[in-house]
């Protein structure tokens, strides 16, 4: 059954936690559990190494553990809406990383993630997404990014 299933959408259900059968969803390429209940990020998802997709928005999430490092094929990590307070440094070790949206979060340090090339702004940009976070410092993409994204920045916090 394992190699049956590519995408898996549990969003909108309600979920605390995963049964840690779909340990066995190895091939699974895009995982959706967004708007669930969800405090920590089942152990059963590090098993899905074949991940490029992986959405997590409005949950309540506080943190991401270093085992995100398993996840070296994932392109796409959406954690927007949690309540995350820091990130794991092996965040840094996912080398395909395209997308990494971390917006409305309680965050306040940002790795340097150097596979992310840019701040993103629009929904479906590449790159950071950072906004409605209390961070100590602007990340060094906005202060690069000249007066229009430091005025975007300051606006949208």
């Amino acid at each position: 059954i394992s190699s049956v299933f590519q995408v898996l959408s549990l969003a909108n259900n309600q979920l605390s936690s995963l049964p840690a059968s779909l340990s066995n969803l190895t091939r699974l390429r895009k995982l959706n559990l967004s708007h669930n209940l969800i405090t920590h990020l089942p152990g059963c998802v590090y098993n899905m190494k074949a991940l490029v997709f992986l959405h997590l928005a409005c949950n309540h999430l506080e943190n991401l553990t270093e085992n995100i490092q398993a996840l070296m094929e994932l392109k796409i990590l959406i954690v927007e809406g949690n309540c995350l307070h820091s990130l794991p440094k092996a965040l840094c070790c996912l080398t395909r990383l395209e997308l990494l949206n971390l917006d409305f979060n309680d965050i306040k340090d940002v790795p340097q993630v150097k596979t992310l090339q840019k701040f993103a702004c629009h929904p479906l940009d590449k790159g950071l997404h950072i906004i409605h976070n209390p961070l100590l410092k602007p990340v060094k993409e906005v202060l690069e990014g000249g007066l229009s994204a430091l005025f975007h920045y300051l606006r949208a916090g």
